[in-house]
């Protein structure tokens, strides 16, 4: 069967009718003082997150709302607050009850590594505990002190957001951030700049003798599994 086609000048004169159909309707309207609808209000959803760097605040997900052209920005999830400093001159020994900012960046860890969502108030009350309790049952035997954040749990903690890949000197970066935090949990003596220079170095090398593992100052396969299940440099 032949496809039926509309010439092109029939085409012309019908939308031309249709332009002038349209343009007598809004005419009709406006005498009579109706006007169309206004447009209904549209929202939209925005997730946000800060980059994880040495000042970093935590993830926190947001709703812009639009309507009538304003905009306003509201938290989508009120179960996580609080700014993270991550970046701590030293990561103490905590017990439940404790209070202070090194429980503030304890509970953005529980919250950066999915053990949360954790209220970050500085205060190691009983939805932190139940947190680390989710990261306990994760090991192979019962904890020998259930509930305390010693040197060995900073480590596996701060480690859980570090990546796969070879760190060695000369590298620089978020990850590098999070190596040396973990370092420095794991009591080495290092600057948190991210930067890998000549004392990430000494550390990394620190932390594999202690770990009796191949001592080259590279941070691979190796040294991650070490850093991930919690190994230290020295005890404390």
């Amino acid at each position: 069967m032949a496809r039926r086609t509309t010439p092109a000048s029939t085409r012309r004169h019908a939308a031309a009718g249709s332009g002038l159909a349209v343009v007598m309707l809004l005419g009709t309207l406006t005498a009579c003082g109706t006007s169309p609808a206004p447009p209904s209000s549209a929202s939209a959803v925005t997730a946000t997150a800060d980059a994880v760097g040495p000042d970093a605040s935590v993830t926190t997900a947001t709703r812009s709302v639009t309507s009538a052209g304003q905009a306003s920005t509201e938290p989508a999830h009120a179960d996580v607050q609080g700014e993270c400093e991550r970046t701590l001159t030293a990561y103490p020994v905590l017990e439940p009850g404790a209070k202070g900012p090194a429980v503030r960046a304890l509970q953005c860890f529980l919250d950066d590594a999915d053990y949360g969502p954790v209220i970050v108030d500085g205060v190691y009350g009983r939805q932190t505990r139940a947190a680390v309790a989710r990261v306990e049952s994760g090991f192979e035997g019962a904890p020998p002190h259930p509930g305390r954040i010693d040197r060995g749990m900073w480590v596996l903690l701060i480690s859980r957001a570090l990546g796969t890949a070879t760190l060695r000197e000369g590298a620089t970066g978020p990850e590098v951030t999070t190596l040396q935090r973990a370092l420095r949990a794991a009591g080495g003596t290092l600057e948190v700049d991210g930067v890998f220079g000549p004392q990430t170095r000494r550390a990394v090398t620190q932390f594999q003798k202690a770990n009796s593992i191949t001592a080259d100052g590279v941070v691979g396969e190796e040294t991650y599994f070490f850093l991930k299940s919690g190994g230290v440099t020295t005890r404390g």
